[in-house]
């Protein structure tokens, strides 16, 4: 697997050589932070493609009761991640109206660690 290198805000970098590409797990945890930025709807050709997190937090007030539902779904929606094998040492909380997750992923080329915010 082969993805471009992006900058702390996601905006992708460019690439003068092939050595310039990820490779290997950090590829594969680029490609689980590009698939957890794309909320549903975004894409244009598929709006059925992308994170449903915030059509889950629409519908009801964020509660640190919801935060065993929300850790399930982030961490499923990783694991349909292409190359990722498990998802471990799932890590939530919810201060005000922010829902954080931390994890790490297990693929074929070894673990990283996944952090992200709603």
């Amino acid at each position: 697997m082969f993805i471009r290198p992006v900058d702390d805000s996601g905006d992708i970098l460019p690439v003068l050589s092939a050595s310039d590409l990820l490779t290997g797990v950090r590829a594969e945890s680029e490609l689980v932070r590009n698939r957890l930025r794309l909320l549903t709807g975004e894409w244009w050709e598929n709006p059925a493609w992308g994170n449903g997190i915030l059509e889950m937090l629409k519908e009801s007030r964020l509660t640190e009761a919801d935060q065993q539902v929300l850790a399930n779904y982030v961490s499923g929606f990783i694991r349909k991640t292409p190359g990722v094998l498990d998802v471990r040492e799932v890590k939530v909380s919810v201060e005000g109206r922010q829902f954080r997750y931390s994890c790490e992923i297990v693929t074929e080329n070894g673990t990283a660690g996944i952090s992200y915010e709603y």
